[in-house]
């Protein structure tokens, strides 16, 4: 990306930040006292996934920095919107706080246009990073981008991109792999990753993307082939899979993630009380073990770097939705 290409996304970022330092100075500070009663966590989507147990898992290690119980509370519909509103509208005073996921708090706007109150969320602290990895089947005979790109152009639209569903986040990242490969595939989309999965090892489909822990099993039992990861450095579990930039793809950079967001107007002490609170809950090594067991990677707990994600997220999925017309029902 060059220089002026840079200059939206640091204004974006610069942008989200300055909602919460200043336009929060109307505010009252922070009593010292905070948090005087329980917190609650809202997680937008249902329990059991890797949403909600990570939400768990930082609750806990919050709970313990904060002295006070660090609540999760679901609140799943329509993509994660449903409790996101309802945190977008919720009191500034810490006590309702957002665990934002990336596909929400990035891919929803570009979708989305009319859900304005997402962008007066106020970043927290980032919690964990969860990078996509595309696969292709052993049928294709495919071992690297260059050869499934090969194999696409010699059969435009007669092989199969699966995905978790219209509009999610690796939907959108299929829509960029195909622009920036002059690629054609077919997009069918799954009701999950799941079956979308189980679709690739059927060989309905050639082309998959989705966080690693869904795909590692039946990587290492050979019914998936990787071809790139979206992180910025391999994966140590499959180093000879190159990056989305070491293959010639740098708009495939783009990190899955979990972050803390607050309600509009919270006042900078507040925030900075409750980013501070983060990182020191990101240090527990109870945290640092469930989320490897989860193939999470630790989050900075930094509200700069989170705003940094979620910029450069939505300005390349709005840029893809745009030049692909990709609609939502």
């Amino acid at each position: 990306m060059n220089a002026a290409s840079m200059k939206p996304v640091s204004r974006r970022i610069a942008g989200l930040l300055a909602i919460g330092l200043g336009c929060a100075l109307a505010i009252s500070s922070a009593s010292a006292a905070y948090p005087e009663r329980p917190v609650s966590l809202v997680v937008t989507f249902e329990a059991g996934g890797a949403s909600d147990v990570s939400a768990r898992v930082v609750a806990k290690a919050l709970s313990e920095v904060l002295k006070q119980p660090v609540i999760v509370q679901n609140q799943p519909g329509a993509g994660g919107r449903i409790g996101t509103r309802r945190v977008a509208g919720a009191e500034p005073d810490g006590y309702t706080l957002l665990w934002g996921s990336g596909s929400t708090l990035t891919a929803a706007p570009a979708l989305y246009p009319d859900e304005k109150y997402l962008a007066t969320l106020l970043p927290v602290g980032v919690g964990a990073l969860q990078p996509f990895l595309f696969v292709t089947t052993p049928a294709t005979g495919a071992k690297t981008v260059a050869e499934l790109v090969a194999l696409a152009k010699q059969k435009p639209g007669q092989l199969n991109f699966a995905s978790a569903g219209i509009g999610s986040s690796n939907h959108l990242l299929g829509e960029i792999f195909m622009s920036a490969t002059g690629t054609k595939f077919t997009h069918v989309p799954y009701k999950g990753a799941a079956p979308a999965r189980d679709a690739m090892i059927r060989g309905d489909a050639q082309l998959m993307d989705e966080v690693t822990a869904t795909l590692l099993p039946q990587i290492n039992a050979g019914q998936l082939v990787p071809l790139l990861t979206t992180s910025q450095t391999r994966d140590p579990e499959l180093p000879g899979v190159p990056t989305a930039a070491e293959a010639g793809l740098p708009d495939l950079a783009i990190t899955g993630f979990f972050g803390v967001m607050a309600p509009p107007k919270m006042s900078p002490e507040l925030l900075a009380t409750l980013s501070d609170a983060m990182k020191k809950a990101l240090l527990s090594e109870e945290l640092k073990k469930s989320f490897a067991s989860m193939r999470l990677d630790v989050g900075s707990g930094s509200a700069e770097d989170l705003a940094g994600l979620i910029a450069r997220g939505r300005e390349r999925y709005s840029k893809i939705v745009a030049e692909r017309n990709i609609r939502v029902d």
